[in-house]
């Protein structure tokens, strides 16, 4: 519906009410003077002032969202993370015991044991690492966004 369109299913509402209404064919409105009025008059709308206090409202429900946000790619890189490990400890296992078996022809059975539980031990520190990691690197750009945004607004 075009404004004309409006104006005029409007106008046509108002002279309905102005004739069935005993106080408006009384008195009627001067209504042609009152949309002539209106129709000159400018609405300012400060949309800095808008922008800065919708987003004021926004901001609670905003770091609501992003938290959940957060945790659900948190778990989703978890949850990617822990999918192969099962796997990859097995071949581990498997690639050691077979290391084992390998050296211990070629070297005394203490030194081959202390190497390979050695290596075992390495294996475990590294993903002890790189599983306490996932967690931080998510903090961590999660941290860095946070300051950036501070940063913005300051």
């Amino acid at each position: 519906m075009s404004e004309s369109e409006l104006q005029r299913a409007l106008a046509r509402r108002l002279g309905e009410h102005a004739e069935e209404c005993g106080e408006c064919r009384a008195a009627p409105l001067p209504l042609g003077e009152l949309s002539r009025v209106l129709a000159r008059q400018v609405v300012v709308v400060d949309a800095v002032g808008l922008s800065r206090r919708v987003a004021a409202a926004l901001r609670p429900e905003l770091a609501r969202l992003a938290s959940v946000w957060f945790w659900r790619r948190f778990g989703r890189g978890v949850l990617a993370a822990l999918l192969p490990l099962p796997a990859i400890v097995a071949l581990d296992a498997w690639l050691l015991s077979f290391v084992h078996e390998w050296a211990a022809a070629w070297l005394p059975e203490a030194l081959v044991t202390y190497l390979v539980v050695s290596y075992g031990a390495l294996l475990v520190l590294l993903f002890a690492a790189t599983y306490a990691a996932i967690p931080l690197a998510l903090a961590r750009e999660a941290w860095g966004r946070s300051v950036a945004r501070l940063e913005a607004t300051a």
